[in-house]
């Protein structure tokens, strides 16, 4: 293994001399055709169109994006630990695996769970009607 490795080095050794002292052989030069230049032109095009779309696309979806996560933001303002934590949990889960997780989690204990759930719904019920009686 040694005897092969060691002729790969003077192989390496010797193509560096090689190319170090010629000026421009036959064999170190590639000539493009002029069709291998337009088609790399022509992807070089197709590709810039491609990512201006992309960009085009991504910049309308944020404007109008923009504005509703401005409102989203004042609302998720949490004063006592002074950061944006409101929106933790709203968004759907997309990865199957942690909705596999999530499901275990919350039917581990489901009375629980649901007692939470309708004491949360209870109480947001009556802030509404407390709110709507005073409003009339």
């Amino acid at each position: 293994m040694a005897a092969v490795y060691a002729i790969d080095l003077i192989a390496i050794r010797d193509k560096k001399r090689k190319m170090d002292s010629s000026i421009v052989k036959g064999w170190n030069v590639h000539y493009q055709t002029l069709e291998e230049v337009e088609e790399q032109e022509r992807l070089k095009k197709q590709k810039e169109r491609e990512e201006q779309a992309k960009a085009a696309s991504e910049t309308e979806e944020s404007e109008d994006s923009d504005e509703v996560h401005l409102e989203d933001k004042k609302e998720a303002f949490n004063r006592k630990t002074g950061s944006y934590s409101g929106n933790y949990g709203k968004k759907p889960v997309k990865d199957a695996e942690k909705k596999h997780q999530i499901d275990a989690i919350l039917s581990d204990k489901p009375d629980a769970y649901k007692s939470a759930l309708s004491a949360i719904k209870s109480e947001f019920d009556k802030a509404a009607d407390e709110i709507i009686a005073e409003s009339r």
